[in-house]
């Protein structure tokens, strides 16, 4: 359409409602156009984005999906499930060690032995467990980076922590927390001329709370002319050892291959006297930790 078809149309209306020129009819003209090609467009567009978002349910009446949070809950107790460890690594002796390991982080351990061969894992540690042991199965797996817990129906908590082919280390245990006095036992032997001194000795740490084992002469024969005392223990209770030589000022502590929880205490010639109580060291402050969780993954 031209400008003068626009002027011929429109001339006689626009002179009849108000005064208005040529140019002002043609400048109307142009934005009542205008006003059109944005309004349309725009209509559509906003008509097709809501129902996009019916479509996709972001306008929907429904109320939207929480998503699932693992449950923490309270861990087992570490000695109360049996573990059997189980070596694919490759590396001899691993199954023994991280059966030690988790000995000493408080687990039962009954079983660490080299796997069948059948049974292949890459994953540094892999948890068999059953419908009950998923806690048990979770907590094993705090000792491990990247360890992966595959269930196998089994009855029963116990599980089953089978090292695999990238296996390297166990996680930094805390600090372990002296063992109650009631968990081991104390044998007390006299490796000196001087009769009835085990006996005595004996009487006063079980009066102090110990557990008594044996007592009479050394059965190893020590003869230790410059000791007070010597006191013999494992690997696995340089705890328990150090918490007797607190009650004999002077004795050395003596580690021993043996698998067991039994202190010995050999009196040498230099012994006189179980230390008075008032003369005791102090005690190490006891670490409060909180109690231990695990999270339940979501199902």
């Amino acid at each position: 359409m031209t400008r003068d078809t626009v002027h011929k149309e429109l001339l006689e209306r626009a002179r009849a409602q108000e005064e208005l020129t040529d140019d002002q009819i043609w400048r109307r003209y142009q934005f009542r156009h205008l006003a059109a090609f944005i309004t349309i467009p725009a209509v559509l567009l906003g008509t097709a984005s809501i129902a996009t978002a019916y479509g996709t349910g972001l306008m929907s009446n429904e109320p939207a999906k929480v998503a699932c949070q693992p449950v923490v809950v309270p861990a087992p107790d570490p000695a109360s499930f049996h573990i059997k460890v189980l070596n694919t690594s490759g590396v001899n002796g691993a199954a023994h060690a991280v059966g030690k390991d988790l000995t000493r982080r408080g687990f039962t351990v009954v079983e660490a032995s080299t796997a069948p061969r059948t049974l292949y894992v890459k994953a540094p540690v892999r948890i068999y467990y059953g419908k009950a042991g998923l806690d048990q199965a979770l907590l094993a797996a705090q000792t491990v980076a990247g360890a992966e817990l595959e269930f196998d129906g089994r009855s029963g908590t116990s599980i089953s922590f089978v090292l695999g082919a990238e296996f390297t280390t166990m996680l930094p245990a805390p600090p372990p927390k002296p063992p109650a006095q009631k968990s081991y036992k104390v044998n007390v032997y006299n490796a000196t001329w001087k009769p009835g001194l085990a006996k005595a000795a004996m009487a006063e740490l079980v009066a102090r709370g110990f557990t008594p084992g044996k007592q009479g002469n050394d059965p190893d024969h020590s003869f230790l002319p410059d000791d007070v005392a010597v006191i013999r223990h494992g690997p696995d209770a340089d705890l328990a050892a150090a918490q007797v030589a607190r009650h004999i000022k002077g004795a050395v502590l003596s580690e021993v291959p043996r698998n067991n929880m039994v202190i010995d205490v050999v009196l040498g010639n230099k012994f006189e006297q179980v230390t008075p109580s008032a003369e005791l060291p102090p005690r190490e402050a006891v670490r409060k930790d909180p109690p231990p969780t695990v999270s339940r993954p979501c199902d």
